[in-house]
């Protein structure tokens, strides 16, 4: 079975109707690397993904499986909050956060933050 992101790239891509090639022509991505994407036999890097998204205008959180919106984005204010966020000091614990319309504790926070703080540190 073929990962959710191989699939969700070349569904994007044939609703954008764009071939191989004519993907390649607007964003210089070999078309046998995007092929090798589309088939699952390798992963794109964020700024790859970035790039094929912008293009196919879709979200990178649908390729990735993690929404079923292909088109869903942040609104102005949620934007604008992810970038004035630090997560080297406990600010985020004062930012009013819910999960289905409950709004997390104190502990939760802290566990989001933490999580958060060690994702990031994988990323170095």
């Amino acid at each position: 079975m073929l990962p959710t992101y191989a699939n969700r790239l070349k569904e994007a891509r044939t609703k954008a109707n764009l071939t191989q090639v004519q993907v390649k022509q607007h964003t210089g991505i070999n078309n046998k690397t995007l092929s090798g994407y589309e088939n699952g036999v390798s992963e794109p890097d964020y700024d790859t993904l970035k790039v094929l998204c912008d293009l196919y205008d879709v979200s990178t959180d649908w390729v990735l499986g993690n929404t079923n919106n292909p088109n869903s984005s942040l609104t102005d204010a949620e934007r604008d909050a992810v970038n004035k966020l630090d997560l080297n000091d406990d600010s985020f614990l004062n930012l009013n956060l819910s999960i289905d319309g409950r709004e997390l504790t104190e502990a939760e926070k802290q566990k989001v933050l933490a999580m958060a703080r060690l994702l990031l540190q994988q990323d170095r």
